[in-house]
């Protein structure tokens, strides 16, 4: 019995000892690798700024290239409806840049979350902005234009609410002409509009913080509306 626990205490010390052996070897082995050295890394914050007005910008991604027309429909709706341009060369608001697809887009069904798919003329999608009045055009441009300016240094997770140049009492289902910012509650932090309780439409934001030289623009490629469900 004696010789049997001698030879169980043999084998272990050997085991122990080649582990041990084994150990060491490997030690050896990492000691001889170069370690990693320092190294300099730039790092930096994208620059929001574009360097140019609001309006120099629309331009730029709706007439003035043949590729990036971006923003065409809410050009042309600027054209049509007469509203001064030169709202968008004054300093001290932000503005609301509609995509094309906030305009009219193609899906199946056909969604109601573009403008003229929402306001049908006689039962039908108008395929212009002729099919409306001059002036219900202008109001709504007039709508997405705020005073004052709103980005990401003065909007949060609570709603901001804004006064738009839209004047008041010119749309009965926002006779204040307000608008509510917040931004989201998720990883992308987009700005939102008219996210409240109740509310008929909530927006989120294409592009959010583009910091033109007059004020920040937010582009959104879906429907911007204000009401209170009943």
């Amino acid at each position: 019995m004696k010789a049997t626990k001698m030879k169980q205490q043999i084998i272990y010390s050997t085991i122990f000892i080649g582990l041990l052996m084994m150990g060491i070897t490997g030690c050896k082995k990492i000691a001889g690798l170069r370690l990693q050295e320092d190294a300099e890394h730039t790092t930096a914050t994208l620059d929001a700024h574009i360097n140019k007005t609001a309006w120099q910008y629309l331009k730029e991604r709706s007439v003035l290239s043949s590729t990036d027309t971006i923003f065409k429909r809410m050009y042309e709706a600027i054209v049509y409806s007469g509203i001064d341009t030169a709202l968008y060369l004054q300093p001290g608001q932000t503005f609301i840049f509609l995509h094309n697809d906030a305009v009219f887009r193609t899906a199946t069904p056909q969604p109601t979350d573009n403008y003229w798919s929402r306001y049908k003329v006689n039962g039908q999608i108008p395929k212009s902005w002729s099919a409306y009045t001059p002036q219900q055009v202008k109001n709504w441009l007039l709508y997405l234009i705020v005073k004052g300016e709103y980005s990401y240094d003065n909007i949060g997770p609570e709603n901001v609410e804004v006064k738009t140049l839209l004047p008041e009492g010119a749309d009965p289902a926002n006779p204040k002409s307000i608008m509510t910012f917040i931004l989201s509650n998720d990883r992308d932090s987009r700005v939102r509009i008219n996210d409240f309780l109740n509310s008929v439409r909530a927006t989120a934001g294409r592009t959010s913080g583009i910091l033109s030289d007059n004020g920040p623009i937010h582009v959104f490629d879906r429907m911007v509306e204000y009401g209170v469900k009943p």
